[in-house]
């Protein structure tokens, strides 16, 4: 299975027998079968037959449109890959229930802080190591006595802070990274951050639907318009690994100052430093989306095993 990434202007994509059709200027047309794709990816603006959308759905491709200005008016129309109603109704069940809820969260953080002393353990020693590896460990130790999802997020954010603290210490001052800023992202380094986070949100929505999970619907991220939250959920174990990635890719010289520019709308990441980076992100994209799907398929599998609630029927 593979991702087809558009990332030329005046692109215009068609369908015809079972195959996408790819015009775009002074070029002859390019037609790639749907059958084997994962995902069709654009950077921008395209002109598009709407029996594309409709083949990508039966094929089971996803079709992702990213607007790296303005990441709030990206489109992804995700594939029905499975309809399972008896297991989503337990997940609503489950994310009604507090402390059910409580408990899931606080599992999905003791994963995610697990996996940040993982990637700290690989790093070279420092000062500010030392001090993330001790603020992981004061946060986990911590776990057990959060009673509500505030007290667990601060436990989780602490750690955060002084895994962020370790990056900036790693990375070139010349990139001005501070810390995370998202929208816009200020710095390349938050730009990156953004790019990988966005391509790996989408995937954590596939997998969900991979698994017959609402992707909207989650534990330790709750119901907020416009956010998919149990794929958030899904994320956050790998993204200490995502942030050490990016992290490695601008300390080994991958991406420089050169592939970004400034304005208005935040740090932009430039087409050639895309060319660079996309190649890299789906080479280790099967991994992350691997793991992301073992932690849908736990999830799953709890709520089969979970009792069924009884349906009432309404009176006439």
């Amino acid at each position: 299975m593979t991702s087809l990434i558009i990332d030329h202007r005046d692109t215009r994509l068609d369908y015809d027998q079972h195959c996408l059709i790819i015009r775009q200027p002074d070029m002859p047309p390019r037609s790639v079968p749907l059958q084997g794709l994962e995902r069709i990816l654009c950077l921008h603006n395209v002109q598009l037959d709407t029996r594309l959308l409709a083949q990508c759905q039966r094929h089971g491709v996803d079709f992702v449109l990213l607007n790296s200005r303005h990441s709030d008016l990206s489109l992804a129309m995700h594939a029905n890959h499975l309809r399972q109603a008896e297991r989503r109704s337990r997940q609503y069940a489950l994310t009604l229930d507090e402390t059910l809820a409580l408990r899931g969260s606080r599992l999905l953080v003791t994963i995610k802080l697990r996996q940040a002393r993982r990637v700290l353990v690989k790093e070279s020693d420092s000062p500010a190591r030392q001090t993330a590896l001790r603020a992981i460990a004061s946060a986990a130790s911590r776990l057990r006595t959060a009673d509500d999802l505030n007290a667990l997020r601060g436990l989780e954010g602490s750690a955060q802070r002084a895994l962020f603290a370790y990056w900036r210490e790693r990375l070139p001052a010349e990139l001005g990274f501070e810390g995370r800023q998202r929208r816009p992202p200020r710095d390349p380094v938050n730009a990156v951050l953004s790019l990988s986070f966005t391509l790996l949100y989408h995937e954590a929505i596939r997998q969900c639907l991979l698994h017959g999970l609402d992707p909207w619907l989650g534990l330790y991220h709750r119901l907020t318009p416009g956010r998919q939250s149990l794929a958030c959920d899904l994320m956050e174990p790998l993204r200490p690994w995502i942030e050490a990635w990016v992290v490695e890719g601008f300390t080994r010289g991958l991406f420089d100052r050169r592939h970004f520019s400034t304005s208005e709308n935040g740090c932009l990441f430039g087409k050639a430093g895309r060319g660079l980076f996309y190649p890299h992100w789906y080479a280790q994209q099967p991994r992350w989306g691997a793991w992301m799907g073992s932690y849908a398929r736990a999830l799953a599998r709890h709520l089969d095993r979970l009792p069924a609630r009884p349906v009432r029927e309404r009176a006439a």
